[in-house]
């Protein structure tokens, strides 16, 4: 799949946590990809976008609440490449519109918003596109597409090139499945033997697994490969009660990343999987080997969540 050009994120050494545990800790920096604010959703929205610009569309339409993150890299980038949004919003929580700064984001770029209730979302989306033209493409929110799923089996390429003598471990925040599914197939082809720890932010395994193997089915037939999940370990321990929830544990963790190795981790995404990846990193088997943590971006969550580190 095409995309826009881009230059590779790059590989930071943790060397606190590296001296802490007693092995070699990396980190690959999605949080710095280097548009819209970085992030996940910017890397897969180069490849989400860019035949959408050379089939000349020229309005996007998607969903999401006011703290995604999708909604705000997918505005930056629309008002970078041309395309007009069109933003079907929802929440239960109508407090959010003020509190999140990736929705203040979102504002100043001037889309267009669509407001609706979470119950109403499929008949908003289905009454924009009615009253929309040719010119006009539906891109699902969070980015969970094919195209948002090689975006990141892609990355393993990249990685590939920085980083070719590999790692034993690898973790990463599993929200929707989307980023998870597309590293588990590109380590299975460029670096067989290592084993991928998804930690949940949102989801039970059981409520999880059968979105993930969806989502593989979806790559596979795309790549006629027949990647599977045998190099996965999927953690649903560290969800603190829920999506966007947090506990003393994660906040502690947050801190002592920050003030130690100046890197900045949110509460929502990165710096749960950060807490629990922690968390299994004590276990004295990790001594001594090699393991990489996929930064997935997400500044403006921990901003707007400031006021709980307060507790």
């Amino acid at each position: 799949m095409e995309h826009f050009d881009f230059s590779p994120t790059p590989i930071s050494r943790l060397s606190y946590y590296s001296a802490k545990y007693g092995l070699e800790l990396y980190m690959k920096r999605d949080d710095l990809f280097p548009s819209a604010l970085g992030g996940s959703k910017s890397r897969m929205l180069q490849y989400i976008l860019f035949p959408l610009k050379r089939k000349g569309i020229k309005t996007i339409v998607t969903a999401g609440g006011p703290c995604s993150n999708f909604n705000r890299a997918i505005a930056l980038l629309c008002a970078e490449h041309g395309f007009k949004l069109k933003l079907v919003s929802y929440t239960d929580n109508p407090e959010e519109y003020v509190t999140s700064l990736n929705n203040y984001l979102v504002g100043l770029t001037g889309c267009e918003y669509v407001y609706c209730k979470k119950t109403e979302v499929p008949q908003t989306i289905e009454s924009v596109m009615k009253r929309s033209d040719d010119l006009t493409h539906f891109v699902y929110g969070g980015g969970k597409t094919l195209t948002g799923i090689f975006a990141y089996y892609d990355a393993i390429k990249e990685l590939k090139e920085q980083y070719p003598k590999g790692f034993d471990d690898v973790f990463v925040a599993c929200g929707t499945g989307t980023t998870l599914t597309g590293i588990c197939a590109g380590m299975q082809k460029y670096y067989p033997e290592t084993k991928v720890h998804g930690i949940s932010v949102a989801r039970t395994c059981e409520a999880e697994w059968r979105v993930l193997e969806e989502d593989m089915s979806l790559l596979n037939g795309y790549l006629n490969a027949n990647y599977d999940f045998s190099n996965l370990s999927f953690h649903d321990e560290f969800l603190c009660g829920g999506y966007s929830k947090t506990c003393g544990k994660e906040l502690s963790v947050i801190r002592e990343c920050i003030s130690n190795e100046g890197i900045v981790i949110d509460p929502t995404y990165v710096g749960k999987a950060f807490y629990g990846m922690m968390s299994i990193l004590a276990d004295n088997e990790y001594k001594g080997k090699k393991v990489l943590f996929w930064n997935t971006g997400g500044l403006m969550n921990l901003l707007s969540q400031k006021d709980e580190f307060n507790l």
